[in-house]
């Protein structure tokens, strides 16, 4: 038995269709807001024309050629991606900010080593490192995925059916093939489907929740497949396919629960795509597209004209289109090219840029990937350049992965060294800071650019946005920041790196007790992570004044009795009603002498099971933080509730790395940093419920232009949270506002 390689143009046509999915959706296009299942679309096809390749030298020799495979895999993949790579990370540390390099660093070294899905999902799973601007190697996860399929496939096919097919027991060897492939879709789904709920982004990046759709294009690649699509109706399951793959487009979107079920609407219309071409009639009637019969069948072939009306009535009369089967040959470059071409200007520019540009972009890429593919992809994939032998190709497989790592290590190593100066002082340690002394309980705020530690103090100031803020003058960032650029990612309470901060998956807070453990005075801080945010202040606090400190945080979960919906799992974050109802029983069993709350103002609300941001539910949420409150209030003996604080619109200390000469580069206006009407209804809904309320706006803002850096402070470690030091250092003005606050 044997089986033909048959060149199928429609595939070429359908990565046409995926990465233009892709491309517009990147580019932003209206409309395309589940362009990203391109992707699902290439893994079909990898497996299927992968699977395909194996299964014809099995039949074919009885063995695999292992050393070959990962040479012609080699010689089509990683140079392209090499390219791509290098000059990624060498345009991000020409043009942007020093300290976005590191990390795009650490992501191209991931992705040079087939393991940058890995890391995308923990930093995904991760809540700090969810707030990270999207890395230009992003699109980079769908490749580890791919390759480590590519490293794994190969030797599984050969330990369920080797010796089979050593034995030249063909039908044997395929069955068991078709056992395989048929029990890894089923589990592989199961596990996609358990994670889109239990961890979404593992679901997403990971090849366990992901190997079901490489196994579906797998299981078309072998020749029985071919027999179970009916020859007349397979236009119409090409047709039907082809227009799920499409309409997924424009149904599914960023907020859909994906990969799950809603990723079967793409992955089963491109398995039709391709079940559709594997029985097309050839002139003699044989079954002749995709894998053929062994032997041909006897009788009259149909007319040329029946034949004519057929093929033109096949998907494959658009996908065979000249410009399609281009772009398609092209996909794997576009591919690679599209994404930091799209994202690396805007990454500069430190804002969006308009859609037209984008689009001008989306363009540039494909002209940049139809020279990668011609100069790059071809002369070394056809071993013009290094040969077909798998030698040398198994060597540049080892060598230039290593050499992407060393370059984008190196260079982020060298943008360290420059974020790190002036000076590249770290500050000091946090706990010999002083604090203001009681004769300047109320100074007048010194400029950012003072060496002081002086500290705005005095009572909290009047929500509205004060009439004649004096002006943010320039100042170069201090040499003695503290923390210094290069550490202020983890500038953290102790919380977080002690498991004492809940995080996504937590359904219950820990037993967490800090200062005096066998005090009689109990002070409980309760929300998310902008109540952490004040842990560092109120542990020293604890410490001066003898309390016992309990710490009940959890990430992206504030204490409004309200279900919200969460990012990171995309779906009602039950999670946070559970912890909630956990934490305040805890609070009921300790009947504390405070209870400080603090929550973020930035959640969406599930009303109705859709995912609606507060500004447009304000009454709902109001209502679910009062009830709260006035659940709290009974049960301590006072409740203080300290505002959110103002915002940062750029990452402050990526900022500041390129604006070392003019910290007030990085500040932003007073109207965009402060909710002045949402301050002034939690001012009211604690005033309500019978608890105090502490504003801290005027300890972060107080000039025309909210700073990021106070005195040789830096206030954000990122875009909404203080650092742990500046947090420490405002425990003084912390203690008398929450006394002046008491109801």
């Amino acid at each position: 038995m044997s089986i033909k390689a048959v060149f199928r143009p429609d595939l070429e046509g359908l990565r046409a269709v995926a990465v233009l999915m892709v491309l517009l959706y990147h580019a932003r296009v209206p409309g395309i807001a589940g362009g990203y299942v391109g992707v699902d679309v290439f893994f079909v096809l990898s497996g299927f024309l992968i699977t395909g390749l194996l299964v014809r030298e099995l039949v074919a020799t009885g063995r695999v050629d292992l050393p070959a495979f990962y040479a012609r895999r080699s010689r089509r993949l990683l140079p392209a991606a090499a390219a791509t790579l290098f000059a990624t990370i060498v345009i991000s540390a020409l043009i942007l900010p020093p300290l976005r390099v590191p990390d795009i660093a650490g992501d191209t070294a991931a992705a040079a080593l087939y393991a940058s899905n890995m890391r995308f999902a923990i930093q995904a799973t991760d809540y700090l490192g969810s707030v990270l601007a999207p890395s230009p190697v992003l699109h980079f996860w769908s490749l580890g995925v791919e390759e480590q399929f590519y490293l794994i496939w190969p030797a599984l096919l050969l330990l369920a059916s080797g010796a089979a097919f050593r034995g030249r027991h063909v039908m044997a060897g395929l069955r068991q093939l078709a056992i395989v492939l048929g029990a890894t879709f089923v589990l592989s789904l199961a596990v996609s489907l358990w994670l889109t709920d239990a961890a979404q982004p593992w679901a997403f990046f990971s090849l366990p929740a992901r190997a079901w759709e490489l196994a579906l294009g797998a299981l078309l690649a072998l020749p029985a497949a071919s027999r179970l699509v009916p020859a007349r109706a397979a236009p119409f399951l090409g047709w039907a396919g082809l227009a799920m793959v499409v309409l997924s487009g424009f149904v599914l979107d960023e907020a859909t629960r994906f990969p799950g079920t809603a990723a079967l609407l793409p992955t089963f219309g491109s398995a039709l795509v391709i079940a559709s071409g594997l029985r097309a009639v050839d002139k003699d009637g044989n079954e002749a597209r995709g894998v053929p019969r062994e032997v041909p069948r006897d009788g009259p072939g149909p007319t040329a004209a029946w034949q004519t009306a057929r093929r033109f009535a096949e998907p494959a009369a658009l996908l065979g289109l000249a410009p399609m089967r281009f772009l398609g040959r092209i996909s794997y470059s576009l591919y690679l090219w599209h994404w930091p071409i799209l994202v690396l200007p805007e990454a500069a520019l430190g804002e969006a840029i308009p859609g037209p540009a984008r689009v001008a972009l989306a363009l540039l890429s494909i002209v940049v990937a139809a020279g990668s593919q011609r100069w790059i992809e071809d002369p070394i994939r056809h071993g013009r350049f290094m040969g077909r032998g798998p030698r040398r190709s198994l060597a540049m497989a080892a060598v230039l992965p290593l050499v992407v790592v060393l370059c984008a290590v190196s260079l982020g190593a060298a943008a360290v060294g420059r974020a790190g100066s002036p000076g590249a002082a770290i500050g000091g340690d946090v706990a010999d800071i002083p604090l203001p002394t009681a004769s300047r309980a109320s100074p007048p705020p010194p400029s950012p650019g003072e060496s002081g530690t002086a500290l705005p103090s005095g009572p909290p100031g009047n929500p509205t946005v004060p009439p004649t803020l004096p002006p943010l003058e320039p100042a170069p960032v201090p040499a003695d920041l503290a923390p210094s650029l290069v550490t202020a990612r983890d500038d953290l309470p102790v919380i977080y790196s002690d498991g004492c901060h809940g995080d996504v998956a937590s359904t219950a807070p820990g037993e967490c007790v800090f200062g005096d453990r066998s005090s009689a005075t109990t002070v409980v801080l309760f929300g998310d992570s902008h109540a952490a945010q004040w842990f560092s202040a109120l542990e020293r606090l604890a410490q001066e004044h003898g309390w016992r400190l309990l710490s009940m945080t959890k990430s992206a979960c504030g204490t409004a009795d309200a279900t919200v919906f969460n990012g990171i799992v995309k779906r009602a974050y039950t999670e946070c009603d559970q912890w909630r109802q956990a934490a305040m029983d805890r609070i009921a069993a300790e009947k504390p002498a405070l209870v400080v709350v603090s929550n973020s103002r930035g959640y969406q609300l599930m009303v109705d099971g859709i995912a609606t941001p507060v500004a447009k539910v304000a009454r709902d949420w109001d209502a679910a933080l009062g009830r709260t409150l006035s659940r709290l209030v009974p049960l301590a003996g006072r409740v203080v509730v300290i505002g959110d604080t103002p915002r940062s619109n750029a990452d402050p200390p990526v900022c500041l790395s390129a604006n070392l000469d003019d910290a007030s580069a990085c500040s932003v206006p007073y109207q965009t940093a402060v909710d002045s009407a949402y301050t002034r209804r939690e001012a009211d809904i604690a005033a309500a419920a019978g608890a105090g309320w502490v504003d801290p706006t005027a300890w972060i803002c107080r000039t025309d232009r909210c700073p990021v850096v106070f005195g040789r402070f830096l206030i954000f470690r990122d875009q909404h949270h203080l650092t742990a030091t500046y947090s420490r250092a405002l425990a003084k003005q912390l203690y008398e506002a929450m006394e002046a606050a008491s109801p």
